[in-house]
């Protein structure tokens, strides 16, 4: 994936695909495609005479079938593997091998303990809110 020697490598987001809007244009294509044949299968059963006669009804018979799976085929993208960067290794602490560890580890330690502010809630009044109301 690299382009130049030397270059950090690339990865890409998505495997997603075909584009929807793309693949739904292209099957409403097969699926006109198909349905003239057919058309054209049922006009030609006015003038064909003889045994050439079987083509046109089995064409007339066999199309809508054939368009109607045409028309559903989605066209399913991601087939290629998508190449993801190794995942980094955590560092491991070792409690038991310095006695500094714990210091250094509590010292590193991230507590995450406040209240969720929404912003539907009411403000909550503050000194300065107050004294100006007390003034007006």
């Amino acid at each position: 994936m690299p382009r130049k020697s030397g270059e950090t490598p690339s990865y890409r987001v998505t495997s997603a695909g075909v584009n929807p809007t793309e693949d739904r244009a292209h099957r409403m294509k097969m699926y006109f495609i198909a349905m003239t044949l057919r058309l054209a299968c049922v006009l030609s059963l006015f003038w064909v005479t003889g045994w050439w006669l079987v083509f046109p009804v089995v064409g007339a018979i066999v199309l809508p079938w054939f368009a109607v799976m045409v028309g559903n085929a989605v066209a399913h993208g991601g087939e290629e593997t998508v190449a993801a960067p190794d995942p980094l290794p955590l560092p491991s602490l070792n409690v038991e091998e310095t006695p500094e560890a714990p210091t250094q580890a509590a010292s590193e330690l991230l507590i995450v303990d406040v209240d969720p502010v929404r912003r539907s809630s009411p403000r909550p009044a503050t000194a300065q809110h107050l004294s100006e109301e007390e003034t007006a």
